[in-house]
């Protein structure tokens, strides 16, 4: 799950290390995982639930790339439950939008 500085940061304010929580790879910060599961989870609730990040209040609506539109992720077990709406796909679009922004400074404060 990808995360924004705004998710880093109401994570890390509720007394959350960034290196518990935040995998960096090619300039992109994603949630952790163990044991295949996400490490706010703890087996039966997320533990961050309130606070989550944003990606994950609209999950299981996700990019599909190949398609350019948000689709559900055929992952889900609970994908029944759910529809793409307007609103959601304007909301992950203006999501995505943000995280190449703030990956753009990222890569560019670097040099």
């Amino acid at each position: 799950m990808p995360l924004s500085n705004s998710d880093i940061a109401r994570i890390r304010d509720l007394g959350f290390s960034e290196n518990f929580f935040v995998l960096k790879r090619r300039g992109e910060r994603q949630l952790k995982n163990s044991m295949g599961k996400c490490v706010f989870h703890n087996g039966d609730i997320c533990t961050v639930y309130r606070d989550r990040p944003e990606g994950c209040r609209i999950y299981p609506v996700v990019f599909d790339p190949h398609k350019g539109e948000a689709v559900l992720d055929p992952e889900c077990p609970h994908l029944g439950e759910f529809e793409v709406t307007s609103s959601i796909s304007l909301e992950l679009l203006e999501q995505l939008q943000r995280l190449d922004t703030e990956k753009a400074r990222r890569l560019r404060s670097r040099r």
